[in-house]
């Protein structure tokens, strides 16, 4: 498969993160090879651990973009290249907002199970990299995978 890229520009808010996590679930069903033919199937399959690792830590790379670096900015715009191949998915956002320094962010005290704080933390935690360039503009590049699922090899027994 060629890479495809999916490109997005759209408002950096929560009432717009539907739209650009939809987006990026379409994407995945792209890198497994799904054919597209039914315009009401789901395109994020939470039976797929792939789906379920980008399209998460998507969302949680974008909550921290809208309410934290484009907070109380005035119509600030996120713009989105998803690259698809049948190896994997490399999505890049930029944003116009604050710069951040993810190097400052601790590492979560899992046993406390925090309320918040915790999206850099699944994002590294779920995709292959997580690489911030600072700006403005600012920006995200996160990038998994794709691994072949391979059934078990069947072992023969012999029986009495």
């Amino acid at each position: 498969m060629e890479p495809r890229t999916i490109r997005l520009t759209a408002p950096c808010s929560l009432r717009h993160r539907a739209l650009a996590v939809r987006l990026v679930a379409e994407a995945c069903r792209l890198v497994r090879g799904e054919r597209p033919g039914d315009d009401l199937a789901p395109g994020f399959d939470v039976r797929d651990p792939f789906d379920v690792a980008v399209v998460s830590a998507f969302a949680e790379i974008y909550n921290n973009v809208a309410l934290h670096a484009c907070a109380g900015l005035v119509a600030p715009q996120i713009e989105l290249a998803i690259a698809a191949t049948a190896d994997g998915i490399v999505v890049e956002m930029t944003d116009p907002g604050r710069r951040f320094d993810p190097e400052t962010v601790r590492s979560p005290d899992l046993d406390a199970l925090p309320e918040g704080g915790m999206g850099l933390h699944i994002a590294r935690a779920m995709l292959d990299a997580v690489d911030y360039e600072p700006g403005p503009p600012n920006l995200w590049r996160l990038s998994k995978r794709r691994v072949a699922v391979v059934d078990p090899p069947v072992v023969a027994t012999r029986t009495a």
